[in-house]
Formats: C-alpha cells, sequence, structure tokens
C-alpha cells in the first residue's frame, strides 16, 4: 500500500472516530438543601432526547428525615417540567443512584435538578441547582 493510500485510510478512520464520539452532550449539575446532597449528570442526543440521565442523591443528616431528588426540564419556550421524585429512606449518610432518558417531543433546552428534605409529604428544604443547556441549541 502506498503512503498516499495509508494517510487516506487513516484520515478516514479519524473523521470516523470524531463524527462518532460527537454525536452527544453532557454536564453535570449539583446541589444541596439542608439534610440532603445531589449530582445530576445529563447526556443529550439530539434537541428532543436525554438518552442518560445518571442522578444521584444523599442524606447528609442524622435527623430522621428522608431526601429526595427530581429533574427538571425547560422547553425552548421556557416552560417548566417536573418529573418523579427518587427517594433516599435509609438514613444518614445513604445514598442511591438512579438512571433514567428523558423524550420530549417540545424540544429539551435545559435540565437540572431539584433536591429536597422531606418530613412525610412536606418539604423542610429544598435547593435547585443550575441549568445544564442542551448544546444541540
Amino acid at each position: 500500500m502506498k503512503l498516499r493510500q495509508v494517510l487516506t485510510v487513516g484520515a478516514a478512520a479519524v473523521a470516523a472516530l470524531v463524527l462518532s464520539t460527537g454525536s452527544a452532550s453532557a454536564g453535570s449539575v449539583y446541589d444541596s438543601a439542608t439534610g440532603a446532597a445531589g449530582w445530576g449528570d445529563f447526556s443529550y442526543a439530539s434537541k428532543t432526547n436525554a438518552y442518560s440521565i445518571h442522578l444521584r442523591l444523599r442524606d447528609t443528616a442524622a435527623d430522621g428525615h428522608h431526601v429526595q431528588i427530581r429533574v427538571q426540564s425547560m422547553d425552548p419556550a421556557r416552560n417548566v417540567s417536573s418529573y418523579a421524585w427518587r427517594s433516599v429512606t435509609t438514613g444518614y449518610n445513604t445514598e442511591d443512584i438512579w438512571n433514567t432518558s428523558l423524550t420530549d417531543s417540545r424540544g429539551i433546552w435545559a435540565l437540572r435538578i431539584q433536591v429536597c428534605t422531606f418530613e412525610g409529604d412536606t418539604a423542610l428544604s429544598c435547593a435547585t441547582s443550575s441549568w445544564d443547556g442542551n448544546n444541540y441549541y
């Protein structure tokens, strides 16, 4: 094989690798409320699809309260949608992890997390992270 052919094949392989790894964008957020700490990692596949949402929640206080985390999305018209709460009820210094995805035909302009400490159904302390913008917009 001639040098020119080797370089052409090599350049095509590099271009294919760049295109395959460049098909998704990702971002991370964090916030904490009294007694709770939460993290969210988001990977976007398009304007309408977050194909990997990784949530982590830790109970940070020995106070007898449970902690919860949820994802919120914002569409391009700036409408906010809230999704199901996930809970840690096993006590101080325990945590849980969830993986999910989200598709919204209106578009996912950005995602964030909301972290709260609860007594029963009553939120005692809440914090909301900054928005993580979808790079497809």
